[in-house]
């Protein structure tokens, strides 16, 4: 009995890792009330993985002025394995020194992705890179899992249609 309780105080990964705040999501004027977890990175950027209601967002908050305030492609490298793509993201402005990107995460595989492969780089209108050091994406890995262990039950795979 010993074991088993021992057993599962070693997870680490329960709702209770979220935490709650208000934040910009999808208007930059607006915060809303959600729940996330988060890890810093390389040049105090932050990768927000948010739980708002029944839906699940991918939060890039980055300092370097990678073009806030515009609208465009967006690649993230995932281990030099895998890559994310998407054809047309804002990069809002939080303030003068600070932006973010925001992604959803139902109805697509970018989760699990991103909680094998980690997070290598951010490339924005395919000029302004940022390039994530090792050891941050592997913290970008656990935090993933982390959340992917807490919301599994509830975020929904893409479905094939034939």
């Amino acid at each position: 009995m010993l074991f088993a309780l021992s057993a599962m105080a070693q997870s680490p990964c329960t709702s209770s890792s979220l935490q709650s705040d208000s934040c910009n999501l999808l208007n930059p004027k607006n915060k809303d009330f959600a729940d996330f977890m988060e890890t810093r990175i390389k040049n105090d950027y932050q990768i927000q993985f948010v739980k708002h209601g029944p839906k699940y967002y991918l939060k890039i908050i980055v300092k370097n002025d990678l073009g806030f305030g515009r609208k465009g492609s967006l690649l993230l490298s995932l281990s030099n394995k895998k890559q994310i793509y998407v054809k047309s993201i804002d990069l809002n402005i939080i303030d003068k020194n600070s932006g973010y990107f925001i992604l959803p995460l139902n109805d697509n595989n970018y989760l699990e992705t991103i909680k094998d492969f980690g997070l290598s780089s951010i490339l924005f209108k395919e000029k302004a890179e940022f390039v994530i050091p090792k050891n941050d994406s592997e913290h970008i890995k656990k935090t993933a899992a982390c959340f992917f262990d807490v919301v599994k039950e509830h975020i929904k795979p893409p479905v094939n249609k034939f």
